[in-house]
């Protein structure tokens, strides 16, 4: 998460903008024991007033 939100960062840089001009959000996860970690990373990435986010918890794919 950490290096996605750095990631991010610099495509905003490179652009002329910064974590404040995102005005939406959104975040999938393979575990939804990881969002406590994921929230801690966005609330220090992103200052008030934050970006609306959506935030999924996607299931693991099943092969048959």
């Amino acid at each position: 998460m950490k290096q996605c939100l750095n990631n991010i960062g610099e495509i905003l840089k490179t652009a002329g903008m910064s974590p404040t001009d995102a005005v939406s959000v959104q975040v999938y996860l393979s575990d939804a024991a990881l969002f406590q970690g994921m929230n801690r990373l966005y609330m220090e990435f992103f200052k008030d007033p934050r970006p609306t986010r959506t935030t999924v918890v996607v299931a693991k794919a099943c092969r048959t």
